[in-house]
């Protein structure tokens, strides 16, 4: 349970995004196809994992070249082996991750689409490009799809909504307040709209106020846990 009033939280979000950079990113089409898998697969470990937990296993991966095109593009079984190598030290998932990783890259890169790029190429804007994501990549659901687009700057009307953003989300009223995840793309969306919206009511941009708002109540949920510790 989070200590803090909401307009104590409202006023910090307003400091913090007083402060983000708002230089513009680079674009997504920038990034090289080995840039896009690095940042796909640490999408799909983020899942219900901390930062530095994950950071640690692509640093592992890419350690035994595993982020690499030879390594990703042919032998699927031998990667997923080599990739459950990587992630059992440390990383608590690395069973099912490594599978969904071998299935992502079996996808991508020989059933169909032949790259990333070409897949998000093939969709006509943000939410069609997430909808591909969700339906055809193995462990990305709507937050890690929408996480990897904002990522990798394809797309800024778009939210990651955490429990972190839940939360927010129930205290002005716009969800219920038992909601910790969002189980369906299409209730995903509703509440990504309503929180887009009440962004721009603001006067925000809604991928700098979905920074601001995470990292506000990220660290209230901190200090509250430290409390009752």
């Amino acid at each position: 349970m989070i200590r803090f009033s909401l307009p104590a939280i409202e006023h910090a979000i307003r400091d913090v995004y007083s402060v983000l950079d708002e230089s513009t990113s680079v674009p997504w089409k920038e990034n090289s196809e080995d840039d896009l898998w690095r940042e796909l697969v640490f999408c799909i470990l983020g899942s219900r994992v901390r930062f530095e937990t994950v950071h640690a296993a692509v640093e592992r991966m890419d350690g035994m070249c595993l982020l690499s095109r030879p390594r990703r593009n042919t032998q699927f079984d031998q990667y997923e082996e080599d990739t459950m190598t990587a992630l059992s030290m440390g990383y608590p998932f690395y069973r099912v991750r490594a599978n969904q990783i071998r299935r992502a890259a079996e996808y991508l890169y020989n059933y169909s689409r032949g790259s990333i790029g070409e897949l998000l190429n093939s969709a006509s804007d943000a939410h069609s490009a997430r909808r591909l994501l969700t339906d055809e990549v193995a462990g990305l659901g709507p937050k890690q799809a929408s996480l990897f687009l904002r990522n990798i700057g394809y797309a800024k009307c778009i939210a990651v909504l955490d429990v972190h953003i839940l939360t927010y989300l129930s205290w002005i009223g716009l969800a219920e307040s038992s909601l910790k995840s969002v189980p369906t793309l299409s209730k995903y969306e509703a509440l990504e709209e309503s929180f887009i919206q009440h962004a721009y009511s603001l006067g925000f941009s809604p991928d700098q106020f979905d920074l601001a708002v995470w990292v506000v109540m990220k660290v209230a949920k901190e200090e509250s846990n430290a409390w009752e510790s």
